[in-house]
């Protein structure tokens, strides 16, 4: 809406990957923007922080003489949007501008539009990234004993560490997904 409101109505979205992916879809979906593109750079990943620099993934954005929208979930330290606006500006558009849900206090950026600017730092967990957060947090309290804990534990733990509940949805999914985040976690 913010975006709306400011009459800036731009010819593409570039959503920043991953979690920029979801919130940029329904940007696109409410201004009609049918233009969207996404770019994966690399500073967190499952865990913590997986770089001391952003990696951008190679891309070539057709964007000359075009108005941008960067759209991402959270803005935590600013360095991947402060290195995606000087990427995507060597593409040659005409404006760019950013836009996430939440800035934390922590960013040395601060995009054009958000919807919150949190007064701590805290962990957002939205539903697109819920499953990533539990395993990040429990690994980082417990180590891989994480491995051994099954479903019930798991949401436990979870709820005592941060006092978040999971859908039947996600409860669903925990089992499937452990697999996958413990293997990365722990190597193996």
């Amino acid at each position: 809406m913010k975006v709306s409101e400011s009459n800036y109505l731009p010819d593409v979205i570039v959503a920043v990957s991953r979690g920029g992916l979801i919130p940029a879809r329904i940007v696109s979906d409410v201004m009609n923007v049918d233009g969207v593109h996404s770019i994966k750079a690399s500073l967190w990943g499952v865990g913590g922080r997986i770089s001391n620099e952003v990696l951008i993934h190679g891309v070539e954005l057709p964007i000359k003489d075009k108005k941008v929208l960067i759209v991402d979930d959270v803005v935590d330290s600013g360095l991947t949007l402060i290195k995606i606006v000087s990427h995507v500006k060597s593409f040659g558009p005409i404006d760019v501008r950013t836009a996430v849900l939440h800035v934390k206090p922590s960013s040395k950026y601060l995009p054009d539009y958000y919807v919150s600017k949190l007064d701590e730092w805290l962990w957002v967990i939205y539903p697109w990234t819920s499953l990533e957060v539990l395993y990040s947090v429990l690994h980082k309290h417990y180590g891989c004993k994480v491995k051994d804990f099954d479903v019930d534990a798991l949401i436990n733990e979870f709820y005592k560490l941060t006092g978040v509940g999971l859908t039947q949805n996600q409860r669903d999914l925990l089992a499937v997904a452990k697999k996958h985040y413990l293997s990365a976690l722990c190597r193996g």
